[in-house]
């Protein structure tokens, strides 16, 4: 057995603890049988599973092509655009929309914990999950009552969820090693809830990290089964608008860095998905590699974050980051309505963020050219890696930099659109945007209220991540 050095610490903690006090633990497990001589199915105990926010039913798009738009080798978070083909489909969208992206656990993933729990050879065998003689208790709706394991480790459970206390201390009953049972009994106690939080839920330890660590951790399937949760789909913007082209649906994302060298679950699949869609990988392969497409639903824009219809409205649209991706599509569907149109649109003015102009400030050479064209008419831009940039490290930053210009505009009746992280971006943002109010005249209630009223007549819009 081997115990990484911080769990080490654990136990040498909790050998010294007499009495424990563990959470009550009633394990209530399904049968599973194994069924090798049938035709493969999924079937669930429910007609179908609930989509968050679903507007539509699911779609399986092809990416037809994908590009990274950071610099290749710099101190920043790696961002690709992902364009979908979606012709003949009837998949409508428009800008400020948002879609569902239902992920897929990786392969070496999945053999991994098959091959700990030596299923290896039952993982393509069509499994039957029944209760026997116990009728109190269903199973989890996302749960099939017929797949295989392979399939539901691969697409309906949450191989990076944290462990749950209830989880780790079924899992501690199923530890050969006293050392390493004990210290996952600890974890899951009254007096290891500080090591919990450390460890544990600090560090996204999750069943993966666990067998890695534990090696003599081997509980039988159903405990997983039971205790995984549902891999739920992720929410991305969409970046372009359909009334130019309504054959291909676009995103961009960062992709995640996590400890233990991963990456975000699927901002890492769409980047493998990404690299084999290049020309030479649809030569060799002609098709995605483990599914038909990338599936996808159009979820409902329940806050309204999409462009006024009057489009003489003047706009402030503030995304630092990949936040841009939903302005993207504003300016591109207004240059078209310009252009076929031929209306007079509102002034625009966008506030952008990232770490050096030179390694991640992405869609540059489209937002100059909409500024050209008078589709943009103003850029402030903040670079937080940038010394020499008047203090303007954040787009906070730059909206107090401007607070008399951007008083004005909300005065003569602006909207303004937010996109970012809930934490970080939209509070300072908002605090920004008060300031410059107070800044110009009004009083900190004045202010309070003037935003508070735009919230309510969707004048101030948000479309925020954790």
């Amino acid at each position: 057995m081997v115990i990484l050095y911080n769990f080490q610490e654990i136990y040498e903690v909790c050998s010294k603890t007499q009495v424990l006090n563990l959470p009550k633990l009633k394990e209530n497990l399904p049968e599973i049988r194994y069924e090798d001589d049938v035709v493969f199915c999924t079937d669930y105990s429910i007609p179908s599973l609930h989509l968050p926010f679903a507007d539509t039913g699911i779609y399986n798009f092809p990416i037809c092509e994908s590009k990274q738009l950071t610099a290749e080798d710099g101190d920043c978070k790696v961002v690709y655009e992902v364009t979908f083909d979606i012709k003949n489909s009837s998949f409508n969208f428009k800008p400020g929309d948002t879609i569902g992206i239902i992920p897929h656990n990786d392969t070496d993933s999945v053999n991994y914990i098959l091959e700990h729990l030596d299923l290896t050879s039952k993982s393509d065998s069509q499994y039957h999950l029944s209760w026997g003689t116990s009728q109190n208790v269903k199973l989890p709706p996302h749960l099939p009552v017929k797949s295989s394991l392979k399939v539901v480790l691969t697409r309906f459970l949450d191989l990076r969820s944290v462990l749950k206390k209830l989880f780790l201390l079924s899992l501690s009953r199923h530890t050969k090693d006293e050392r390493e049972r004990k210290v996952l009994e600890y974890l899951c106690s009254r007096e290891g809830s500080a090591a919990y939080n450390t460890h544990i839920m600090n560090k996204h330890f999750c069943i993966l990290d666990l067998f890695t660590h534990f090696k003599s951790c081997k509980p039988p399937i159903e405990i997983l089964l039971m205790n995984l949760p549902r891999l739920l789909p992720r929410p991305y913007s969409v970046l372009n608008s359909n009334l130019k082209n309504p054959d291909i649906l676009k995103i961009c994302f960062s992709v995640v860095e996590l400890e233990n060298n991963r990456k975000g679950l699927t901002t890492g699949w769409l980047e493998n998905l990404s690299r084999e869609s290049t020309i030479e990988r649809k030569l060799e392969k002609l098709s995605l590699k483990e599914c038909n497409g990338v599936p996808i639903y159009l979820r409902k824009n329940i806050t309204g974050f999409s462009m006024p219809e009057v489009v003489e409205t003047p706009l402030i649209l503030i995304g630092p980051g990949t936040g841009i991706a939903p302005f993207i599509g504003f300016l591109e569907e207004r240059q078209y309505l310009k252009e076929t149109k031929d209306i007079q649109l509102g002034k625009t003015w966008l506030f952008f963020g990232c770490r050096n102009p030179k390694l991640d400030f992405i869609y540059e050479k489209e937002l100059k050219e909409y500024l050209d064209k008078g589709i943009l008419h103003k850029l402030s831009t903040a670079f937080s890696r940038v010394e020499e940039n008047n203090g303007v490290k954040y787009v906070q930053d730059a909206i107090l930099q401007n607070a008399e210009d951007v008083a004005k505009w909300i005065k003569e009746g602006a909207s303004i659109f937010v996109c970012g992280d809930v934490k970080k971006v939209a509070p300072q943002v908002k605090s920004a945007i008060q300031n410059c109010l107070i800044k110009n005249g009004d009083t900190e209630q004045e202010a309070t209220d003037l935003l508070s009223d735009m919230v309510a007549k969707k004048k101030y819009l948000v479309d925020i991540w954790s």
